[in-house]
């Protein structure tokens, strides 16, 4: 409970400088820029580099293929639960989004490192780059198909290779894969990343919390329940299934559980808004099962 106190002041303390116009909610794309071109990428490197050596990487590879097929499974999901409620289109798209793309970075890494420290931001890192993949593929794909605005510029390989945080992990690998260790880095630049490294997680709350709007949740509450069962409900317990099935357990498991089960992903919004689909409906979702994970998060990991 003392780590989710931490994180709910920080995302608080966002939330609250909005409202005191000591930051403003546009803010936010500044913080994001720091933590995604900078922050980010420093963490994932040194994370990496410090605790991964060429024998681990059998095993860590299994977690970014089972979240990225969780979270495709979650989107079929939310597909049929869509069908049956008879949506439109476009908020047939937008509930796809919310049930199959999870917060594993902005919200994951604070909140894996709170329950597991290093050894779980590792995994986590890992984890994330499973759902990147995931949300380029499927995002694009489902804005396409179901949103108002085509976008047939939208290059999802140029869109991967633009993330610095996916791109530092898979060059990290490839490090790690070859040998490279984080000895053979001068101590100046290592001491530099670390400090870029520290305001990792600082920067990812603040930017939360300058991104929650609490106005949306009236647009589409049932939404946001529904999002919230296949995010935090059917998402673990899918991915409780394919931990046997692919022989992972203990922390590996652990971090995996929670990873599938962090709640819609903001990036859900970027897509949303992007192509067309029902702004509304995904900013309540994301909203509501943003709130709902910091009491949830807890239960999940107590239970395991």
């Amino acid at each position: 409970m003392d780590i989710m106190i931490v994180i709910v002041l920080l995302i608080l303390t966002g939330y609250l400088s909005k409202y005191l116009n000591i930051l403003k909610e546009n803010d936010r794309v500044i913080l994001n820029n720091i933590v995604v071109y900078m922050a980010m990428p420093s963490t994932i490197f040194l994370t990496i580099m410090k605790n991964v050596s060429p024998v681990d990487l059998p095993q860590f590879l299994k977690l970014p293929f089972l979240i990225f097929l969780t979270f495709i499974m979650c989107g079929i999901i939310g597909y049929i639960i869509g069908k049956l409620l008879k949506l439109n289109k476009q908020s047939l798209g937008g509930l796809i989004l919310v049930c199959a793309l999870g917060n594993t970075g902005f919200l994951g890494y604070p909140v894996i490192y709170g329950f597991y420290g290093t050894e779980g931001l590792t995994r986590a890192i890992f984890c994330d780059m499973g759902s990147v993949f995931a949300s380029l593929l499927l995002g694009t794909y489902i804005g396409i198909k179901f949103g108002k605005n085509e976008n047939s510029d939208t290059s999802i390989i140029k869109e991967l290779l633009k993330f610095p945080p996916l791109m530092t992990g898979v060059i990290s690998i490839i490090l790690v894969f070859f040998g490279v260790s984080i000895s053979n880095f001068p101590d100046f630049l290592v001491k530099t990343l670390n400090y870029l490294s520290n305001a990792t997680i600082p920067l990812i709350m603040l930017s939360l919390g300058l991104s929650l709007s609490p106005s949306s949740a009236k647009f589409g509450a049932i939404y946001g329940i529904i999002a919230s069962i296949v995010r935090m409900g059917i998402a673990p317990l899918l991915v409780f299934i394919f931990s046997s099935m692919f022989l992972i357990n203990g922390l590996d498991k652990n971090v995996l559980i929670l990873e599938s089960a962090m709640p819609s992903a903001m990036m859900s919004l970027v897509f949303a808004v992007l192509y067309g689909l029902d702004v509304k409906l995904v900013a309540s979702a994301c909203f509501i099962t943003t709130v709902l994970s910091l009491i949830l998060l807890p239960i999940i990991h107590n239970l395991m």
